[in-house]
């Protein structure tokens, strides 16, 4: 058994010290090597190629050409103390930059510190104002054990939150709002957002201040509120992502309740209503949109190239992903050809910036079409078997997400263009006593412009109704005419459904 087993052992080594055996590993790693050489030829000429194509249209792949122009400090709302950049210990060791002295100052730590009901104005429901003095009362004596509370309830509210007064003073003499952040900061996605994302809570404080100005009959305290809402929607509309545009449409909807609410109250002077619909006519989310697709673009470029060079970031961590979700070949990307990067690269980049026509600023249009064949085409691609292939993994991922943007920037715009309708109708009503029988007395008295819908070109849906209220909407994503009909989701009932229905300026439910 030895014998046989020592021959063997013999055969064996032979075989390895064979010329055979030589030839087959020269072979073996010539094949290696030109294949790697091939892909990364193949990849860098297909971004290469993909990259001119763009750049020939007028696309532009250098980061620093979306950064916002710096603004002079006393000029801008963001640069006050209140909004400066730490950094925060968030574990041993690891810190993040936040806004810390913005993140106190709105008080996550108080019980009703997720701001009452401020209604659903989308619906017609107004503030539940009996809700929001319960929960503000509350909160006042959660913060201020054994004190007497002021028996106003906007004088509770700032003393709650005493940074809005200030804010509202520092505004006065700033005009402008650009975050002072790092825009340079390398990777990308190592940037972080909270400056931009915190404009949510801060913009509901302001609404609900505002809500309860004008509870107080105090319109003017509310216009005020508005507009800082408005420099914050600015701010984070400059900022070169799509979450900045996204958190700008967010602003716009929180700060319409007020809008809404002092409308239905018929709470606005003529002056204030023009002072709101300047505020409205500089908001262009057509505009912010094809920004935020053409930066994500260029940091898309950017990002790759960095995880492509930086082993540590190759796991697929980087796209949020679990674990079990990231196919074991691409838990090797170290042993990826070059041109597998490029490959993602160049098919990412070209989903981007084929969803940028799906609007048009310059005629105000969104095509709901044209962001449908895009969907498919997405899905297509993502079901197709090489899906998860090293070459297709990080733009499979992150393709998707591209899907229904244009219809939040659509929905978004459309509430701008409406709640500008609105003030004018409301500037009619104030001059004649009632509202007017169509849309187009109201140019150029009461409105610039009476903006057309965005989503079929014409002009949007209007009618006055025999109890004196009036209909107002747009024709909503599926372009049909559903007579100011507005849907609601199936298993959500409270919630629109945006696809469906038309997108209406709702008349304010007024009774229990």
């Amino acid at each position: 058994m030895k014998a046989v087993f020592t021959r063997v052992c013999a055969k064996i080594g032979r075989f390895f010290w064979s010329w055979g055996f030589l030839k087959f590993i020269l072979w073996t790693v010539t094949l290696i090597i030109l294949f790697y050489v091939e892909e990364d030829w193949r990849g860098a000429r297909a971004w290469a190629a993909t990259k001119a194509e763009w750049e020939a249209k007028g696309e532009k792949f250098d980061r620093d050409s979306f950064f916002p122009p710096p603004v002079p400090d006393d000029e801008n709302l963001a640069a006050l103390p209140l909004f400066r950049i730490e950094l925060v210990e968030w574990t041993k060791g690891k810190f993040d930059p936040q806004e810390a002295t913005l993140k106190q100052a709105m008080r996550s730590e108080l019980p009703g510190s997720d701001i009452p009901s401020r209604g659903n104005w989308m619906r017609g429901d107004l503030p539940d104002r009996e809700k929001i003095r319960n929960v503000i009362a509350s909160d006042y004596t959660e913060a201020f054990p054994g004190a007497t509370p002021p028996g106003a309830t906007l004088t509770q509210f700032e003393n709650l939150y005493p940074f809005i007064t200030n804010l509202r003073a520092a505004s006065a003499a700033r005009p402008l709002g650009r975050f002072n952040v790092d825009y340079e900061m390398s990777p990308p996605f190592s940037r972080a957002l909270s400056n931009v994302t915190n404009s949510i809570r801060l913009s509901q404080i302001m609404t609900l201040h505002a809500v309860l100005a004008l509870d107080h009959q105090q319109s003017d305290v509310a216009l005020e509120d508005i507009k800082i809402n408005y420099k914050l929607l600015s701010a984070s509309a400059k900022d070169p992502s799509l979450v900045g545009g996204l958190v700008a449409v967010g602003i716009n909807a929180i700060t319409q309740a007020a809008i809404y609410d002092g409308l239905t109250l018929h709470a606005w002077n003529d002056a204030q209503l023009t002072d709101i619909q300047q505020s409205l006519r500089r908001v262009d989310f057509l505009t912010n949109y094809q920004f935020g697709m053409r930066n994500t673009a260029s940091e898309a470029a950017a990002n790759i190239e960095y995880i492509k060079n930086t082993p540590k970031y190759q796991s697929g961590d980087i796209l949020g992903l679990s674990e079990g979700s990231i196919p074991w070949w691409n838990r090797v990307p170290f042993l990826w050809p070059s041109a597998w990067w490029d490959w993602n690269k160049t098919q990412e980049i070209d989903f981007i910036l084929r969803g940028v026509p799906s609007v048009d600023p310059r005629s105000h249009r969104a095509y709901p079409q044209k962001d449908s064949d895009l969907a498919t085409e997405i899905d297509k691609t993502c079901s197709r078997w090489d899906a998860s292939a090293p070459w297709n993994f990080y733009s499979t991922v992150t393709v998707p997400g591209l899907k229904s943007l244009v219809q939040k920037y659509a929905y978004g715009q459309t509430w701008v263009d409406e709640a500008q309708i609105a003030c004018a109708l409301e500037r009619y009503r104030l001059a004649h006593g009632i509202y007017p029988d169509a849309l187009n007395v109201l140019a150029p008295v009461y409105i610039d412009e009476v903006p057309r819908d965005v989503i079929n070109g014409d002009a949007y849906h209007y009618k006055l109704r025999e109890d004196g209220t009036f209909l107002l909407y747009s024709v909503g994503w599926n372009q049909k005419d559903d007579n100011g009909r507005i849907v609601f989701q199936r298993d959500a009932p409270d919630k629109i459904d945006n696809s469906e229905g038309d997108w209406v300026w709702p008349t304010p439910r007024l009774g229990p």
